[in-house]
């Protein structure tokens, strides 16, 4: 059936067969020629008005399904690959990878920034490349090279599977955090020496670097872009280090919390000041219908916890900036290291 010569393997002949199969029609170009030529010789392509354009002729619909199952017969896991009316199967990868494996260098990093790829690759930062474009590659692991924002006072190390250990308590002496970016943290393999009694994820940027600890409190600020890390990050702490996160009092404070919950698999813990009731007077703000910005209107259930509820009640939101000038906020957190 059809020339068995034509390179099923080639990523324009695949994307050429999955778009017969979609759209019952494909335009020809210098890529997948070679197929179309065979369809087109065979009867089974008829040509369209437009130059270079085909459609499936009735003997072409009756075979297609027979023809990708000999040809590919790992074509249906495929689809998956579809989006909308576009395939991810591009000439543009096909064109500038092989160019580029050609010119390959010989110390090709082991991680990849993957926005980078993808554009290098598909000509778009936010073009996912699929499973099966990445097997066309040399083995590389992909980063979207996201990063933690550590602070605290432990001596706590990060031993890595390569390399001498990341001693966190020597950085935080002469810089105010420790940054770790993620391809650095997958290489993390244990923790030793001091580890945390309780670990707080916090909201704000401000409030993170000016806070002060008690100590053994493990800070990490949660920047929306970074919440899946923070969550693998939580993961790899033993779990009878327990975790509060401390944020803004809206909807999009609690909804980072609930996205924290889901990424760590740990139980919901809000730290709220008991003294927090005292600010609502000169410090609430009332919400807006801005669904993406802080202070956006509430949504869902009204909560049971007296202050979340006195907010939600009456259209308002609180920040936790102002609380960092509080001589209490200290003498409460060290309380939860009880």
């Amino acid at each position: 059936m059809l020339d068995a010569q034509i390179n099923w393997q080639a990523l324009a002949i695949r994307e050429a067969a999955l778009t017969l199969y979609k759209h019952e029609r494909i335009d020809r170009k210098p890529a997948n020629a070679p197929l179309v030529d065979e369809l087109v010789t065979g009867n089974w392509l008829l040509p369209e008005e437009a130059e270079n354009g085909f459609m499936l002729s009735a003997r072409g619909r009756a075979g297609l399904v027979e023809l990708l199952d000999l040809r590919l017969p790992d074509w249906r896991d495929w689809q998956d690959v579809l989006e909308g009316d576009r395939l991810l199967l591009t000439e543009t990868f096909d064109q500038r990878w092989g160019y580029l494996k050609d010119q390959l260098r010989a110390d090709l990093p082991r991680v990849l920034n993957k926005s980078s790829l993808q554009l290098a690759l598909l000509g778009s930062r936010t073009t996912e490349l699929p499973e099966h474009l990445l097997d066309e590659l040399p083995s590389v692991e992909l980063s979207q090279d996201r990063c933690l924002h550590l602070r605290g006072n432990m001596d706590l190390k990060f031993t890595r599977k390569h390399g001498s250990p990341i001693e966190l308590k020597k950085i935080w002496r002469q810089l105010s955090e420790v940054i770790l970016p993620e391809r650095d943290f997958h290489q993390i393999k244990e923790l030793e020496g001091e580890l945390p009694y309780l670990v707080m994820t916090i909201e704000d940027r401000g409030v993170f670097l000016d806070i002060d600890l008690p100590a053994n409190l493990l800070a990490l600020w949660v920047a929306p872009e970074s919440l899946e890390l923070a969550g693998e990050f939580l993961r790899f702490l033993p779990q009878f280090v327990p975790h509060v996160h401390f944020g803004d009092l809206d909807h999009q404070g609690l909804v980072i919390a609930e996205r924290l919950a889901l990424a760590s698999q740990r139980p919901v813990r809000r730290f709220i000041p008991s003294f927090w009731q005292d600010y609502l007077e000169n410090f609430s703000a009332s919400t807006h219908n801005k669904n993406s910005s802080k202070g956006a209107a509430w949504r869902g259930p009204v909560l049971s916890v007296a202050l979340l509820k006195e907010l939600m009640t009456t259209n308002r939101w609180l920040a936790q900036a102002p609380l960092l000038f509080d001589a209490r906020l200290h003498e409460e957190m060290r309380k939860l290291m009880d």
